[in-house]
């Protein structure tokens, strides 16, 4: 598979727990080589140092959304979320995520990005597990305000 990445936020991953790896975190947006009558596929992948998940967003406009709610966290601290639905059906599982970026006022307001993800069987809703879960509790906000601009610049360049 081969895509173009056009928002990378990457952070340490010290783990925490006894045995975990350290490495990187990323979340990170890219597409896909558009193909000639059909829409651009924009993916996230979202990572830890030893495991990553690509999920499609449903279409450019909710790939813009995401990038406008990173432009909107701000240097101040100031209350802000937003979430966003991920989701691929196949034919022997579902697999769905919410993705948040904002600033957790119990937290001093901090800004944060937070990814988890599920499993499902279709037509089995006792059978959803959890799957990846990815969090920046401390997002540079300078920093992923730069990436969310070329993020919407490649869109409207891209569609």
């Amino acid at each position: 598979m081969r895509f173009e990445q056009v928002f990378t936020y990457a952070w340490p991953y010290g783990g925490g727990a006894a045995g975990s790896t350290p490495g990187t975190s990323v979340l990170s947006v890219a597409h896909e080589p558009a193909e000639e009558g059909t829409p651009r596929r924009w993916l996230l992948l979202a990572g830890l140092p030893h495991v990553t998940e690509l999920l499609p967003f449903d279409d450019a406009a909710q790939v813009r959304a995401f990038g406008r709610a990173v432009l909107g966290l701000r240097s101040a601290p100031a209350a802000h979320e937003h979430e966003f639905l991920l989701g691929e059906e196949g034919p022997e599982e579902e697999r769905f995520a919410t993705l948040r970026v904002g600033r957790d006022g119990g937290e001093g307001t901090r800004a944060f990005f937070s990814y988890r993800s599920y499993v499902a069987v279709p037509g089995r809703p006792e059978w959803t597990s959890p799957g990846l879960e990815v969090v920046c509790r401390d997002v540079e906000v300078d920093r992923a305000r730069a990436e969310a601009r070329a993020l919407l610049a490649g869109l409207d360049g891209a569609g």
